[in-house]
């Protein structure tokens, strides 16, 4: 939920000469106690081209403007709106109104849902971030850390995030012991080890103080048998389904979750219904995992169509659309359809990414590589965004990235930090780099991680096929 606690007035204004793009602003700002009912609202305009500006009502929720006879709403989930534009003097001019909003930080559930996917923490602006750095609400504190965690916009975020989440966790927010036990499950605290069991812990915890997040993670564990997890799909479908009915204003992100179930347990119809469901709801995954659902199915169009809807809505994964081409099919294009084409697919890439898709950046770091798909062939850019999505916690790129180290004649040096990589990527689930992980460990390059490389990753009596050294990147 967010509040607004002042009503800003500007006239912007930049000359229309060829070759001059400057820009300028006459800024006038009211604090809310002096936006009310029936007040004119008086504001600096350069150009003296613009009406007055009248109060028509002022609450918490909205505020009502009149200009020119016509009325203009804003609230804090749309706050702002041109109400002119003109221009006098090869100048242009444009009138726009917008309310400064501000997070109400709080310890609810209402407050914590706002944070829980990563396209939500991708969308947060510059000034939101400045308002939890200022506070010390744990709240916040919770916030700034998963932020960090989530987006890692600077070198030393992991450490940030970790700094913040330990604070949080010390006030006893729910939802920051499921962040700490997140970080425990993919190795991400200042131990760099995994710790199933301390994981575990948080998490139990974090259920215990009713993190709806944690609800959310730990069914999800539950449906797949990992994560110490008991293996229960059909009680944690039931479980879902009641709840949807009990509760009067459920988490569209259930939705997701039921569907999954519904998947794992062969329940196909009740499975895209559930997912259909939650597009309608708020669900932004449900578009895309809706849209695979039709391809899986062989529905080629309707998986199309939902991918495209599910970009006009924001979900992240959907900007992925038509990724997976073939060099063959990108050829059988004329040469206009490619560059149109490359644009096309770089943008919503790069739009993906922005939203915290880590999967979209493999895509561009394997285009730009390779040259793929029209991509000009840019080992820079390449290890850009290999770099960007490692951040981002994207297996792919991690293995990926580890490929490319082993290329050319690789160093011992290389080899190394190859095989952390591959760690890391399948710490993230990636189980298809875990033979080369073995293989790693067993020739020292991993010695470092040897606790829990034995504890976790190693299976009993492990021989992997066809180790005679011909495949074995560590040769």
């Amino acid at each position: 939920m967010k509040k607004w606690t002042r009503l800003i007035i500007d006239v912007d204004y930049s000359p229309s000469d060829p070759g001059i793009n400057n820009w300028f602003c006459d800024r006038t700002d009211y604090d809310k106690a002096d936006v009310t009912a029936g007040k004119i609202l008086p504001y600096k305009d350069s150009g003296g081209l613009f009406r007055s500006i009248r109060v028509v009502e002022a609450s918490d929720a909205e505020v009502v403007l009149e200009y020119c006879g016509k009325q203009y709403s804003l609230t804090p989930e749309s706050c702002t709106r041109k109400l002119d534009e003109d221009g006098r003097d090869y100048t242009n001019f444009y009138l726009y109104v917008s309310l400064k909003v501000e997070y109400v930080i709080e310890n609810t559930r209402e407050f914590f849902r706002q944070f829980q996917t990563r396209d939500q923490m991708a969308r947060l602006s510059k000034e939101d971030i400045k308002q939890f750095e200022a506070s010390d609400d744990p709240c916040a504190k919770f916030v700034l850390g998963r932020w960090h965690l989530v987006t890692m916009p600077e070198e030393d975020s992991l450490q940030i995030a970790e700094k913040n989440i330990r604070e949080a966790v010390a006030a006893g927010i729910a939802d920051a012991f499921n962040m700490l036990s997140l970080m425990y499950a993919n190795g991400d605290t200042a131990e760099d080890r995994v710790d199933l069991e301390e994981s575990a812990r948080l998490r139990d915890e974090a259920l215990r103080l009713g993190s709806e997040a944690a609800s959310l993670r730990y069914a999800r564990n539950r449906i797949a048998g990992i994560l110490l997890a008991p293996e229960e799909p059909e009680v944690v479908a039931r479980e879902i389904e009641t709840l949807l009915a009990e509760d009067t204003e459920p988490n569209p992100e259930w939705y997701s979750v039921l569907a999954y179930a519904y998947e794992t347990l062969g329940r196909d119809e009740d499975s895209r219904k559930a997912y259909k469901t939650g597009t309608e709801k708020g669900c932004l995954r449900c578009w895309a995992e809706l849209a695979y659902w039709f391809r899986e199915h062989g529905m080629e169009k309707e998986y199309e169509n939902t991918m495209y809807e599910g970009m006009s809505k924001g979900c992240p994964a959907c900007f992925m659309l038509s990724a997976d081409r073939t060099e063959e099919e990108y050829e059988e294009k004329t040469p206009e359809l490619k560059r149109h084409f490359t644009r096309w697919l770089s943008d919503n890439l790069e739009r993906g990414l922005e939203l915290g898709e880590g999967t979209c950046a493999y895509y561009l770091g394997y285009n730009y590589f390779y040259g793929a798909l029209g991509f000009e062939k840019d080992g820079r850019k390449a290890g850009y965004y290999l770099e960007r999505g490692m951040l981002l916690g994207d297996s792919n790129c991690y293995s990926f990235a580890a490929d490319i180290l082993e290329m050319y004649d690789p160093s011992d040096q290389d080899k190394r930090d190859a095989a952390v990589y591959r760690l890391k990527a399948l710490r993230l689930g990636n189980d298809s780099v875990q033979s080369k992980v073995i293989i790693a460990y067993r020739r020292g390059l991993l010695n470092k991680y040897q606790d829990e490389i034995e504890k976790y990753w190693l299976p009993d009596e492990y021989e992997p096929d066809g180790d005679d050294g011909r495949w074995d990147a560590y040769a």
